[in-house]
């Protein structure tokens, strides 16, 4: 079995990895939410491991994972 990565860069906006077009971010969340499942299922309970169910594009024009769904994100904002 051969690992593949998916490339990444560091955003102006701060240190979160940051993926070049949408198609890039949704490989990464999906290996991403692969990873904690593994974990999950390892440790027997999900509690405490976060989740990243969605990608969005910051100001810069770069992607991001986040674990945050859309209406706790609109929430903080307000």
């Amino acid at each position: 079995m051969t690992t593949r990565t998916i490339d990444f860069r560091t955003c102006p906006c701060g240190s979160k990895r940051a993926y070049p077009d949408p198609r890039a971010a949704e490989r990464a969340l999906g290996k991403a939410q692969a990873k904690r499942r593994g974990v999950a299922e390892r440790r027997g309970t999900g509690r405490g491991v976060a989740f990243e169910n969605r990608y969005y594009e910051c100001e810069h024009g770069m992607y991001h994972l986040t674990s945050l769904s859309r209406a706790d994100y609109v929430g903080a904002a307000a």
